[in-house]
């Protein structure tokens, strides 16, 4: 029998708009007349008043320079250093954690989030006036939207691609009518019911490998530092890059931390990522705890998330009611929205452009006119912004269609169990990665250097190897890769265009 059931229904969540939610044990805010703030009693509220304007946060928020202080101290601290909307949004870019932020002066209300999304907001901006909730289902419930009929975009959801790939959503409309997603980089006039970016303003300027493993190395171990001092927290290790750097990145606080890998249906003990870290763990003289695959997930823990969120049926969504057992109020530290940094795109094929159709099957979407439509007009604002302000399109694909989108409902769906945190959620971190000069291998080369800095025994064990065979064969497509890549430096001297993409071992 699962423990308070109505406290499990939209756990963590929130709704904005002109009523408040009817559940008696929500926190309710009225913002101004006619605008209330409905919240989960497990999402925490934060405010701030100064410089005539106040600051609402929902969520958690970490500053990696000082990793003692507390949401109240940072969202004061930025508050008091920003006189103007554009001072904030400067000055909390070094910020993580995952939040919604709510500005509202006089005359104005804007909303944003966190650096890639992670706590997700959907709002329609109806007659009365805009709504926002952290869940597309919950506010076309509420607003009493019909789902969508385009042809077109029931094709797609019908479509295999779309069940392939985890139900990944192009573009920032939804399933209902009316009811669009907040893309990461995006403010939300509430008044108005506009959507403006505003990130990147200037150009990334270039800056050499040890001064990004300086900076990075600092920002994620007072990340780590500062998310252990806020709870208990644990890790999942696997035998990928991106959690390698995060156990390095850990090695101050490592007696604070639980470390582990989850078994489910899909992920056995004898698997390279059970087998790999439990032998590093072992040479590092450090606990490593294998959680037992389940038998059996509690049907109404499963009713009442798919209730809740867009809870997918897929073999890691076992590791939710495990975390819902044996979590004991941790925090799951992550490494997604690293690949960001790591930019795992590269230059091969000088005759090719970046289009919908090129962006839908790379992402092994297929080619539905749903998608191509979809990413044809998130392009059509940005095709300059790789000249402009130096960072690929690509790059900014991954960040705000792929990572933004499919990184952030996994999030959402483990919020019945566990809170998140991904260190790599910070807009300084990745902005400092990706400016170091793109070449073939960097990022990789750059990691290395910043685990080698932070724990360098952990690199003792292999990063993801492979069996023999397979082992080969990746050298060989690696040789050719490579090759294309610099003949393709050549040839951008009189040409400029050309993509491809690479795919690397991740998490």
């Amino acid at each position: 029998m699962l423990k308070d059931m109505e406290r499990l229904l939209y756990r963590r969540q929130f709704v904005l708009g002109t009523r408040y939610m009817d559940r008696n044990d929500w926190q309710g805010i009225e913002l101004d007349q006619g605008l209330f703030l409905s919240v989960h009693p497990d999402l925490d509220i934060t405010q701030s008043t100064c410089h005539g304007y106040r600051l609402t946060l929902l969520g958690y928020i970490i500053d990696p320079y000082h990793p003692e202080w507390s949401n109240a101290d940072i969202l004061n601290d930025v508050h008091k250093n920003s006189s103007s909307f554009d001072e904030l949004l400067a000055g909390i870019e070094h910020c993580g954690g995952r939040w919604v932020l709510i500005y509202q002066n006089d005359t104005q209300i804007k909303l944003f989030t966190d650096a890639v999304g992670m706590r997700q907001v959907f709002y329609s901006v109806q007659s009365a006036g805009v709504w926002c909730a952290s869940q597309a289902s919950m506010l076309a419930h509420l607003i009493g939207a019909e789902s969508e009929d385009d042809e077109e975009l029931q094709a797609f959801v019908q479509s295999a691609e779309y069940r392939k790939m985890e139900q990944l959503w192009p573009g920032d409309g939804s399933i209902y009518k009316g009811i669009k997603h907040l893309t990461p980089n995006h403010y939300l006039d509430i008044k108005k019911g506009t959507i403006t970016r505003y990130w990147p303003l200037c150009k990334l300027e270039p800056i050499g490998i040890e001064e990004a493993v300086r900076g990075a190395v600092e920002i994620l171990k007072g990340s780590l530092r500062a998310i252990a001092n806020r709870a208990k927290v644990m890790l999942p290790v696997t035998a990928g890059l991106d959690s390698r750097i995060l156990l390095a990145a850990s090695k101050e606080v490592s007696e604070e931390v639980h470390y582990y890998i989850a078994l489910h249906s899909g992920l056995s003990e004898q698997a390279t990522d059970v087998k790999v870290p439990a032998a590093l763990f072992a040479s590092l003289g450090k606990k490593f705890h294998i959680h037992p695959a389940l038998e059996k997930v509690d049907e109404t823990f499963v009713q009442i998330n798919q209730q809740s969120t867009q809870m997918r049926d897929l073999p890691k969504s076992q590791i939710f009611y495990q975390h819902y057992l044996l979590s004991e109020g941790r925090i799951n530290i992550s490494g997604n929205y690293s690949e960001i940094a790591r930019e795992v795109y590269y230059d091969y094929h000088p005759n090719r452009t970046i289009d919908g159709r090129f962006l839908s099957r790379n992402i092994k979407l297929g080619e539905h006119a749903y998608a191509l439509r979809c990413y044809e007009e998130w392009l059509d604002p940005i095709r300059s912004y790789e000249e402009r302000f130096g960072i690929r399109l690509l790059t900014m694909f991954e960040w705000e269609q792929l990572y933004g989108r499919w990184g952030a409902i996994h999030s959402a769906e483990q919020d019945i169990a566990i809170e998140e945190f991904s260190p790599f959620n910070n807009r300084k971190l990745l902005v400092t990665l990706l400016s170091v000069k793109h070449d073939y291998g960097t990022r990789n080369h750059l990691y290395r250097k910043m685990i080698n800095q932070m724990w360098p025994e952990t690199l003792n064990a292999p990063i993801n190897p492979l069996p023999p065979l397979k082992f080969l064969r990746h050298c060989g497509k690696e040789l050719l890769r490579g090759s294309l890549y610099y003949g393709n430096q050549a040839v951008k001297a009189f040409s400029s265009r050309g993509i491809s993409k690479r795919g690397e071992g991740t998490t």
